[in-house]
């Protein structure tokens, strides 16, 4: 063992320096890239003391449908965001449409309107209309339709 460190003292220090540096590779590797499987949001919604559950989205969604002029209503949930897809008739004029989507927020308690965004997409033919609610905003924002014309 004497002679083999007084032959190759050069070529053991980097071996040593090499199985370090591996280590420590290795470390950083698995802390980084493999750590511990945690939400892509962090744990902001961990505390959140409101929380909409299946039935409340199914009333939601059953009376908007009951509504003549509704075709189809989708609702999806994501972290704090209410996404809502309104299909309208086709002959159902645009502000009946956002008159009827403005209406059905009553059908939220104050508790949900405060803690979600809500986004609403109505489709009324050819026509998308997206509005929008924040929870600490009282009204529905809508996007500007204005048809855009050709000048020449």
């Amino acid at each position: 063992m004497k002679k083999l460190w007084r032959d190759n003292k050069i070529l053991v220090i980097l071996g040593g320096i090499l199985v370090l540096c591996f280590i420590a590779i290795l470390v950083i590797v698995l802390t980084y890239f493999v750590g511990t499987r945690k939400s892509v949001y962090g744990d902001r919604f961990t505390n959140m003391k409101t929380h909409i559950k299946d039935k409340e989205q199914d009333a939601y969604v059953k009376a908007l449908e009951e509504n003549p002029n509704v075709q189809k209503v989708r609702f999806r949930v994501s972290n704090k965001t209410l996404y809502i897809s309104v299909t309208f008739k086709a002959d159902v004029p645009l502000d009946d449409a956002k008159k009827i989507t403005e209406d059905s927020l009553a059908l939220f308690s104050d508790k949900i309107k405060e803690t979600y965004d809500i986004n609403f997409t109505i489709n009324i033919g050819d026509l998308t209309l997206m509005g929008a609610r924040n929870s600490s905003g009282n009204g529905l924002f809508w996007n500007n339709n204005t048809p855009v014309t050709q000048s020449n």
